[in-house]
């Protein structure tokens, strides 16, 4: 099967990130595997992504970065960029550099209120495929968890999230272990 014979164009998905683990990435030319997605650079003031950092090279892996401009789709399967020259080395994007330990991750970041009451920690989140922003934040804290739609979230900072203080928070449901998915 070709790589490019598992994606549809144009099919929107949401993606949760935790589901993007070592996920392959290809050249939508050549249609080879050019390296192993690691990470993304989330823009704090829109919530989308703004590059992918790319695990690539042989034996010995290189981290390098791809601009959201320069991927074509992302999948469940695949993360597919138009060139490989799409790759680049941290040193020829200073901003994304510069930005490496400064960033914030989203996966572990704890979220406040504006008013500062502690919500939880952020352990996973969500995607829209074709626009690469941030749908909803899961969080965690203690035995409890919550999920929170994106057009609550006020500010994403390095360590630190915050969210509107009067929104519609959504606990995930449980389902009984014998009850199926339709």
């Amino acid at each position: 099967m070709r790589v490019l014979d598992i994606f549809c164009y144009n099919m929107i998905m949401l993606i949760e990130f935790s589901k993007l683990d070592n996920l392959p990435v290809f050249e939508l030319e050549t249609q080879t595997r050019v390296g192993q997605f690691a990470d993304f650079f989330i823009d704090e003031d829109e919530y989308i992504v703004e590059a992918a950092i790319v695990s690539a090279g042989g034996l010995i892996k290189k981290q390098k970065f791809v601009s959201a401009k320069e991927i074509s789709e992302l999948s469940k399967e695949a993360l597919i960029v138009d060139q490989a020259d799409s790759l680049v080395e941290p040193k020829e994007m200073v901003r994304f550099q510069k930005k490496l330990k400064k960033r914030a991750k989203i996966i572990g970041e704890k979220v406040y209120t504006k008013k500062g009451e502690y919500l939880g920690n952020v352990y996973d989140y969500v995607l829209e495929n074709t626009t690469l922003s941030i749908v909803r934040i899961y969080l965690k804290k203690m035995f409890d968890q919550r999920i929170i739609h994106s057009s609550a979230i006020v500010k994403i900072e390095q360590h630190k999230i915050t969210v509107k203080d009067n929104f519609e928070m959504v606990k995930p449901e449980v389902l009984p272990a014998h009850a199926k998915l339709a």
